[in-house]
């Protein structure tokens, strides 16, 4: 039997245990990112741009989803051509201190953190034509498991 996808099932964290608010002193990890032009900040200015070969995605993450194009029909989903070379600019619009998101595509080896208030890039070429399941890799609230979408690279 060849195993063909490998996807955490359970990674919620059972053994937690609940302290009294005010012994926690948080602290600002991000402030709002607003100098780097490739930030966005709400869902209307989220998109996919084509330059040529080149895809830019201008998404965000947010507590329980991840939005790439808001007016697409499919707003958790980027399509591109096998060979194209992608450019994924994830901005954090969760402010709270401690939501980080985690952003990975499955069978593309990708994984990186956005912070709160951060606006990360990740680039690479789309090699492999399929369809690839995106999700988040840290755990960020109750409805961390419903943080997906897919990315299609046709060939």
């Amino acid at each position: 039997m060849e195993v063909i996808q490998s996807a955490p099932v359970n990674p919620e964290p059972h053994y937690a245990q609940m302290i009294k608010a005010d012994k926690i002193k948080t602290i600002t990890v991000y402030p709002k990112d607003e100098k780097n032009p490739d930030a966005v900040y709400s869902q209307d200015e989220t998109r996919i741009e084509r330059k040529g070969n080149e895809v830019h995605v201008y998404g965000i993450a947010m507590r329980s989803k991840f939005l790439f194009d808001a007016k697409a029909k499919r707003p958790d989903q980027i399509e591109v051509n096998k060979g194209d070379k992608v450019f994924i600019h994830l901005t954090n619009i969760d402010f709270d201190q401690d939501i980080t998101h985690g952003f990975a595509i499955n069978g593309y080896d990708l994984n990186i953190e956005v912070q709160p208030g951060q606006t990360n890039t990740v680039e690479f070429t789309a090699d492999k034509a399929g369809t690839f399941p995106i999700y988040c890799t840290n755990f960020c609230s109750a409805l961390h498991q419903e943080m997906t979408g897919y990315f299609l690279v046709k060939p």
